[in-house]
């Protein structure tokens, strides 16, 4: 059982997950829903969001493993929403909790460093030379607009389907990425010949 443990726990954490919310489930309750010690439990997980935690990153890690290049992000993006709703009881059991802050800083983070890699293929695409404060203002923007989305899907049930949202965001910010990166390189330029 012990080299089992992890994917029983896993297991039995999503199944109680996906029928109440994690406010109500405890360490206890997983325990006793796999028949797994306490100290089993914290040999793998450090507390009940670790397991949320674990479980996200892990498949959705998946998911998305072929989509985290500039010319693939849309399909990471889409892949991301897909797993969200197909996990649809378990995120919305998180996202109506007292949990919910803490997995948005969690996600918050997760979608930056996706968005870190499409960016730097970008400036080595474009071979240009961007400095760490413009690199960081696109990283973040486009994680708000990707995050904003995300999470305002997920508030109103995730009920518009990911494709039709995917389509519309590809409307309104295809080429944008490269578009963002010459822009602020040529500002740089422009600024550093007055100085």
């Amino acid at each position: 059982m012990k080299h089992n443990a992890k994917v029983v726990i896993i297991s039995s954490f999503k199944e109680l997950l996906n029928k109440k919310s994690i406010d109500k489930l405890t360490v206890k309750a997983v325990c006793e829903h796999c028949s797994v010690n306490r100290q089993t439990f914290y040999n793998h997980f450090t507390d009940i969001m670790d397991v949320f935690k674990f479980i996200f990153f892990e498949e959705l890690s998946i998911e998305i493993a072929q989509n985290r290049t500039f010319e693939t992000w849309s399909g990471g993006f889409l892949a991301t929403m897909n797993y969200l709703k197909k996990n649809s009881k378990m995120i919305l059991h998180v996202h109506n909790s007292s949990y919910w802050q803490e997995f948005n800083i969690y996600f918050t983070s997760f979608s930056r460093r996706l968005l870190e890699v499409v960016v730097d293929e970008c400036v080595e695409k474009t071979a240009v030379k961007l400095n760490d404060k413009d690199y960081k203002f696109i990283v973040n923007f486009y994680r708000h607009v990707f995050n904003g989305l995300i999470i305002d899907w997920v508030s109103e049930g995730m009920e518009e389907e990911p494709e039709i949202i995917l389509e519309k965001l590809l409307i309104m910010i295809t080429g944008s990425i490269p578009r963002s990166v010459a822009a602020f390189v040529k500002e740089e330029k422009k600024n550093n010949q007055f100085k």
